[in-house]
C-alpha cells in the first residue's frame, strides 16, 4: 500500500490590495484652491495640482496642502540624488506668503465693489439681519480696520469727491458718526433718531423723506456692508466661476459674494409703483473655462432708491454685495443665485486699475 506523498506545492497567500491613500475632503480641496484663487501659490500660473507639502497622503489638514502648477507639484515630489528641487520648508513658505496676498487682493477688490457714490439698491432686512450675527469682538475689531483704512485712501477719496456728497465713506463727522452707530451694535443709527424718518426695514425706503438724512442713512448701510466684508471675509464671483461644477459652487451656500456685472432687469419698475410691481430680477451671463454661467438676482422694488435707480436697474453696469444662496446646472449652464445686501453705481475710480 503506497503512501500519499506529501504536496510539494506551496500554498499561495492571499495577496493584500494596496491600501489607498485616502482622498484629500472636498470641503478642504474646495477651500485651499479658493484661498489661492485657483493659482499656484510659487508662479500664480493656473491650472493646479493639490500637493502634501510633508510627503505624508493620510495628512490632509488644510496647512499641509498647497495649490501647484504641473512643474511645480513635479519639482517638489521628484527626487533628484537625495534631495527634491523644490523642498518641503519653501513650499510652506510660498504657500503662506501667495495666501496672505490672496487675501489682501480679495479684501482690496470687496472694498472696490462697496465703494460707489449712491446705492441703487439696499436690502435692508437681510442686510441688518447679516450685520446682527456679528459678534461684538468682530464687529468692534472691523470698525477699527475701516477707521484706518479710510485715513490712508483720504487723499484719493477727495480728489473723487462728487458735488461735495458725502455718500462715499471718508474721513468726516457723517461717516464718523456711522461708525460710531455700527461700533455701539445699534440696529438704527441713533444720531438720526431726531428726523421725521422711519427705520423700520420692511416699510418702503422712499418713506425717508429728509434729503441729507436720506443720504446718511445710505451711508450708514455702507457701513454696515464694509463691517460684514471685513469681519467675515468675502469671495468675488469670478473665483466661483472656476470650479467646475454647480455642486462645487453651491457648497459655498451662505457665503458673502462680491460682483461686478453688466445686468438686464425684468419687471422694473420706479419705487411708487412697488404695490402694483412688488418685485423684479436681475440676470447677467459670464463664460469662464468654456462654461456659460448665468447669474440671477431678486429683488424688490420698495427697496430701489429711486426712479433714476430703476433706469439704471433696467440695463446697466453695477457692483455690490450679495449672499450665494445656491447654484445648479440646466439648459447646458450654471445657474447661480444671489440675494443681493447693496448694489451701487459709481465710484469705481477710487481704487487701483488692478482691482477691477
Amino acid at each position: 500500500m503506497s503512501r500519499k506523498q506529501p504536496s510539494t506545492r506551496k500554498k499561495l497567500s492571499k495577496v493584500k490590495p494596496p491600501r489607498r491613500r485616502p482622498a484629500i475632503p472636498p470641503s478642504v480641496e474646495r477651500a485651499i484652491l479658493l484661498g489661492n484663487r485657483h493659482a499656484c501659490c510659487v508662479c500664480q500660473k493656473p491650472r493646479v495640482q493639490l500637493h502634501h507639502i510633508d510627503g505624508n497622503p493620510s495628512n490632509n489638514g488644510p496647512s499641509n496642502i498647497a495649490a501647484l502648477c504641473l512643474d511645480h507639484h513635479d519639482m517638489a515630489t521628484m527626487q533628484l540624488g537625495l534631495t527634491k528641487k523644490l523642498q518641503a520648508e519653501a513650499v510652506r513658505r510660498y504657500k503662506a506668503e501667495w495666501e496672505e496676498r490672496c487675501r489682501n487682493d480679495i479684501l482690496a477688490l470687496s472694498r472696490k465693489r462697496f465703494t460707489f457714490y449712491y446705492c441703487i439698491y439696499k436690502n435692508p432686512q437681510r442686510l441688518l439681519g447679516a450685520y446682527a450675527s456679528l459678534s461684538e469682538e468682530e464687529r468692534k475689531s472691523a470698525v477699527q480696520r475701516i477707521r484706518a483704512r479710510l485715513k490712508e485712501e483720504e487723499p484719493q477719496k477727495k480728489a473723487d469727491q462728487l458735488f461735495g456728497l458725502n455718500a462715499v465713506p471718508r474721513v468726516d463727522s457723517h461717516t464718523w458718526e456711522a461708525l460710531d452707530s455700527v461700533e455701539a451694535g445699534e440696529t438704527a443709527p441713533s444720531y438720526l433718531q431726531t428726523s421725521d424718518l422711519e427705520w423700520d426695514p420692511g416699510k418702503p425706503y422712499r418713506s425717508q423723506s429728509e434729503y441729507m438724512a436720506f443720504h446718511r442713512y445710505d451711508l450708514w448701510c455702507q457701513i454696515i456692508g464694509q463691517t460684514l466684508a471685513e469681519a467675515r471675509g468675502t469671495t468675488p464671483l469670478e473665483d466661483l466661476y472656476k470650479f467646475k461644477t454647480a455642486k462645487e459652487i453651491d457648497a459655498f451656500a451662505g457665503s458673502i459674494v462680491t460682483f461686478r456685472l453688466t445686468i438686464r432687469g425684468t419687471g422694473i419698475h420706479v419705487p411708487s409703483a412697488y404695490r402694483e410691481h412688488p418685485t423684479a430680477s436681475l440676470r447677467a451671463y459670464a463664460k469662464s473655462g468654456g462654461q456659460v454661467f448665468c447669474v440671477n438676482m431678486h429683488i424688490r422694488t420698495k427697496d430701489m432708491f429711486s426712479d433714476t435707480a430703476a433706469v439704471n436697474l433696467r440695463h446697466g453696469r453695477i457692483s455690490g454685495v450679495s449672499i450665494l444662496t445656491g447654484a445648479l446646472k440646466k439648459n447646458g449652464k450654471i445657474h447661480v443665485t444671489l440675494v443681493p445686501l447693496l448694489i451701487g453705481a459709481g465710484g469705481w475710480n477710487l481704487y487701483p486699475d488692478k482691482y477691477k
